[in-house]
This record gives structure tokens, C-alpha cells and sequence, in this order.
């Protein structure tokens, strides 16, 4: 039996503790999205070149549009997570970009998901196969699709890996949530996939990690609690006080702090971790 202090996935790399990672490239999925803009946000204040990729072109190519108003260096590219070939189309896309730079593919941040509020006996399976092929096949997909460009290229010197993949989970893998029964299942999937990229990839040198939110206050949580109240012939407002009451600190989370939690894990403290789940959901499953 392997003892798991010597195994591959447990040892860091041989980078320095401090770093400088400006000039290093990262895909993001869902970057049209909240998340996803705080996500590139953050990222490009650390000096990375972003490569977005959302199914609507028109939003994420206006989001891409904004950084370069201000200096950022973000490139837009429309990529359903759930179509192969669509991934794979946005990863040729991206090398060919990266080559532009003489770079590499450093960071991939499996952002993009969607969700569904409906009572468990009554979900189709239409519906549940449409939150599986967003959540937890669209991980898959492009984390293969990336992991297969990133095993093949040269470690990096800044970074002392050849690249390294975040899946964004959910609290909603740990807690039995009724009206969210397909979101739930989708993200207990992303993380088990975590923990076997880690062990899988360890040997080529790329680090998998799993990023679990709480309650995040964007628009896909927005609209659960206004098709929740539709349901409960509530006011939404009032439903979305009583649910902060109830969180630990009673606020939500906001985009822009698990934008921070991701960059700290394609910076420098953040590179010699792998296999690891950084818990930001503000106490939540302390409950």
C-alpha cells in the first residue's frame, strides 16, 4: 500500500516559496458570468494573460472588450462546456494564441455551471442531463482537453509544474438540498473527479484543486430564489433576507472574494498545492 506522505500528488514542487507569475495564461470557463469576470479580474492584477470562454459570445467577448479598455489582457472565445468538439475548438484556439506569446497553458478554472429549483419528483430527465452536461461533464471535458495540452509542454520555471486545473464545486456536494437535487449531484461529482485529477496528473506535474463556495450572490443564485419564491408565492426579497439570517456571518458571499480565493491559488503561495480543497463558504457546512 502506498503511503500516501510519498505519494506523487503529495509532494510539492520544486519552485521557489515567491514568484513572479506575470506572463503566465489562464483559461476560465463561464466568462461572461459574475464569478468569471472577478475570476479574470483578479487574475490579470496578478499578471496573467486570461483566455475566457463563455457559450455566449456576444457577452463574453463584450467582457474581454472592457479589460482591454483598461489595459488587461483577455481574449474571448465561445465554447459550450458540454460539446466536445466545441472544447476542443476553444483549446486549439487558445494554444494558438499562447504560441503567439511563446507561453504556455499555466491555469484552467472549470468556472462555467448552471442549475435547476424543482421539486425532486417532479425533475425530468431532460432537465437533469442538461445540469450534468454543464457541471460535471463540462469539467471533464475541459479538463482533459487542457490536461492533454499541459502534460505535453515544458515545466514552466516560474511555476515548477507544467500547468494546473481549479474546478469550482459547491457546499451543495456535502448538504442533501431537495429543490436542488441535480446541482448537488453534479458538484459531489466534481469532486471526486478532483481528487482522481490529482492523483492521475501528478506524475505529468499538473496540480488539480477544488474550489468550494458557499452562497455566492450572483445571477444563477438570484434566479434560484426567484424561481424558489415563483414556487412559494413569496416575495423574493424576503426569502433572500431570511436565507442570509441564516448564514453564518448573515450576508452572502460575493463573486469578487472566491475571485480572490482563485488567485490565490494560481499565485505564488498558491503553487505548491495540489489535491487540495480551499473551503471559502464562510463556515456554512459548520452547521
Amino acid at each position: 500500500m502506498t503511503d500516501p506522505a510519498t505519494h506523487p500528488a503529495s509532494q510539492p514542487s520544486a519552485q521557489p516559496t515567491t514568484a513572479d507569475v506575470s506572463g503566465l495564461h489562464a483559461f476560465v470557463t463561464g466568462g461572461a458570468g459574475a464569478l468569471g469576470r472577478a475570476t479574470a479580474t483578479h487574475l490579470v492584477q496578478l499578471g496573467y494573460t486570461v483566455h475566457l470562454a463563455d457559450i455566449d459570445e456576444a457577452a463574453v467577448t463584450r467582457v474581454a472588450e472592457e479589460f482591454a479598455a483598461t489595459g488587461g489582457r483577455v481574449h474571448a472565445y465561445v465554447c459550450d462546456v458540454s460539446d466536445p468538439e466545441s472544447v476542443n475548438d476553444a483549446a486549439q484556439a487558445v494554444v494558438h494564441q499562447v504560441s503567439v506569446d511563446a507561453g504556455t497553458i499555466d491555469l484552467v478554472v472549470n468556472n462555467a455551471g448552471t442549475t435547476h429549483v424543482d421539486d425532486l419528483l417532479n425533475v425530468t430527465f431532460k432537465t437533469w442531463r442538461r445540469v450534468m452536461s454543464v457541471n460535471a461533464d463540462g469539467v471533464f471535458l475541459v479538463g482533459q482537453a487542457f490536461s492533454r495540452l499541459m502534460v505535453s509542454q515544458p515545466v514552466n520555471p516560474v511555476t515548477g509544474r507544467r500547468g494546473m486545473v481549479v474546478n469550482v464545486g459547491s457546499v451543495a456536494a456535502e448538504v442533501g438540498r431537495p429543490p436542488r437535487a441535480a446541482y448537488g449531484a453534479s458538484k459531489a461529482l466534481v469532486k471526486h473527479l478532483t481528487m482522481t485529477q490529482a492523483l492521475a496528473l501528478a506524475e505529468h506535474q499538473v496540480a488539480a484543486c477544488l474550489l468550494v463556495p458557499g452562497e455566492v450572490i450572483d445571477g444563477m443564485l438570484t434566479d434560484i430564489y426567484e424561481r424558489t419564491a415563483a414556487v412559494a408565492g413569496r416575495d423574493v426579497g424576503d426569502l433572500i433576507r431570511e436565507a442570509e439570517m441564516q448564514l453564518p456571518r448573515q450576508q452572502f458571499q460575493t463573486p469578487d472574494e472566491i475571485g480572490q480565493r482563485i488567485a490565490f491559488l494560481a499565485s505564488s503561495p498558491g503553487m505548491t498545492l495540489n489535491g487540495t480543497t480551499l473551503w471559502c463558504d464562510s463556515r456554512l457546512t459548520s452547521f
